[in-house]
C-alpha cells in the first residue's frame, strides 16, 4: 500500500506521516513499513532538496528537477518496497507538484501530469490532504524556506489547487478539514477511521 500525506505548509503532514508509520509499524513490523518524503528519499535527492528549497529557480526547470528526483525516488525505494509488500508512507509526492508548480506558479497542468507519464510515477493508493486556513498554516510552519517566503495569494491557489485535486479524485484523495481546529490527535483519529 502506497500512501502520501499532502497539503500546504503547517498544515501538520509531517507530524501524521510520522504517527501513521508508527502505528503500522506496531502491526506489521518495523522492516515492514518505509517512510520517505519528497523533495528527497533518495541520497540524489536529498542532495537537490537543499539547492530547490534555497534557491530561486525558474518553475519549468524546478519541474522537471522535482520529476527527475520523483523518478529515482520511485525506481529506487518505492517501487521496490512495494514489490516486497511494504507499506510506503510518503510526506509529499505528486500532488505538492500539481499544486505548487501548477496551481501556485501556473505551469501547464497537462505538461505536468505528461511528464510524470513520462517519467513512469505511479500515483498512490492513498492520499490525505491536510486542510488548513493558509495564514494559520504559514504560522505553524517550522522550516523556513523560500516557499515560505511566498506570500498568502500564492498559498491561496496552491491550497485550491489540493482541494481541486481532491475533488477530481475522490477514490484516492481523503480531505481532512479545519486543520487549525484540531489537534494533532484528533486528526490522527480521523486518519485512522478512514483506514479501518
Amino acid at each position: 500500500m502506497f500512501i502520501t500525506f499532502e497539503g500546504i505548509d503547517g498544515s501538520g503532514k509531517t507530524t501524521q506521516s510520522k504517527l501513521l508509520a508508527n502505528h503500522f509499524k506496531q502491526i506489521h513490523g518495523e522492516n515492514n513499513v518505509v517512510s520517505t518524503r519528497e523533495p528527497g528519499g533518495t541520497g540524489f535527492a536529498e542532495k537537490i532538496r537543499g539547492v530547490l528549497l534555497t534557491n530561486n529557480i525558474d518553475p519549468i526547470s524546478e519541474l522537471l528537477l522535482l520529476i527527475s528526483m520523483r523518478h529515482e525516488h520511485m525506481k529506487k525505494l518505492i517501487l521496490p518496497a512495494l514489490a516486497e509488500g511494504k507499506i510506503v508512507i510518503c510526506d509529499r509526492f505528486i500532488d505538492s507538484t500539481i499544486a505548487y508548480q501548477g496551481y501556485g506558479f501556473g505551469v501547464d497542468l497537462k505538461l505536468i501530469e505528461d511528464l510524470h507519464r513520462l517519467a513512469g510515477v505511479r500515483y498512490p493508493d492513498i492520499t490525505f490532504i491536510l486542510d488548513i486556513d493558509v495564514k494559520v498554516g504559514l504560522s505553524r510552519a517550522k522550516d523556513r524556506n523560500k516557499y515560505e517566503e511566498m506570500d498568502v495569494n500564492f498559498y491561496n491557489k496552491v491550497r485550491k489547487g489540493f482541494q481541486e485535486i481532491a475533488i477530481k479524485e475522490p477514490g484516492r484523495c481523503s480531505v481532512i478539514t479545519e486543520i487549525e481546529t484540531k489537534n494533532d490527535n484528533q486528526v490522527y483519529s480521523e486518519i485512522i477511521r478512514f483506514l479501518a
